[in-house]
């Protein structure tokens, strides 16, 4: 078993856990349940909720952290308003990140640990990357942290990058905080899952042809 195969099984694993089965636990609980003991935890600092919220999607790239539960939970906790420019520079640093250890440490690394075969198998691949396959890929889960990392190891320019990385983060924080906003207003656990799970698994399935 190469190590593309391998990466595919575990990333097959990941998604089902990350877009189904958790999402599926987690609505045993009713969202407005869920925001309010989170809201008595943090004593209902938004300036505490942010950072939180910031973190968990700049690290995204390093730990399991589905982006969709925390971008669904983010406009529940924070509201409408402030969930969008926090749900933003979440998504924007967690992307520049991705991209750097792509443009500056991927390469090394790989060479390293990969055989010569997968080596070129990943360079085939990163050349492969385009903005329209990022913008496809950013509300994918594992996706979106894995083609960050192979944009930078395609040499993509910063500047367009980071273009894309602004439009299409703010497009998607505007979509949860409003999803997340809906969900604790009408108490409705199918308006989160379609941010917790839909949304993402969807996205998925059209990204995954390119991986």
């Amino acid at each position: 078993m190469n190590v593309f195969t391998l990466i595919k099984i575990l990333g097959f694993i990941i998604i089902v856990l990350t877009s189904i089965i958790l999402p599926l636990s987690l609505l045993e609980s009713s969202i407005a349940e869920l925001t309010d003991q989170f809201i008595e935890w943090s004593g209902n600092n938004q300036f505490l909720n942010s950072i939180l919220v910031i973190f968990a999607l700049a690290a995204d790239v390093f730990l399991p952290i589905p982006n969709g539960i925390t971008n669904t939970f983010a406009g529940a906790i924070l509201g409408f308003y402030l969930s969008i420019p926090v749900i933003w520079i979440g998504l924007t640093l967690g992307s520049i990140i991705g991209f750097a250890i792509g443009k500056y440490a991927a390469k090394p690394l790989a060479k390293k640990i990969l055989s010569q075969e997968d080596l070129e198998r990943s360079e085939e691949l990163a050349k492969k990357f385009g903005v329209s396959i990022l913008l496809i890929a950013r509300p994918a889960p594992a996706l979106a942290e894995i083609s960050t990392v192979a944009a930078g190891l395609a040499g993509m320019k910063w500047s367009t990058f980071l273009t894309v990385m602004i439009v299409s983060n703010l497009l998607i924080a505007v979509v949860y905080a409003f999803i997340g906003t809906a969900a604790l207003t009408s108490q409705s656990a199918s308006i989160a899952f379609i941010g917790i799970a839909v949304i993402p698994f969807f996205f998925w399935l059209l990204a995954k042809r390119y991986f």
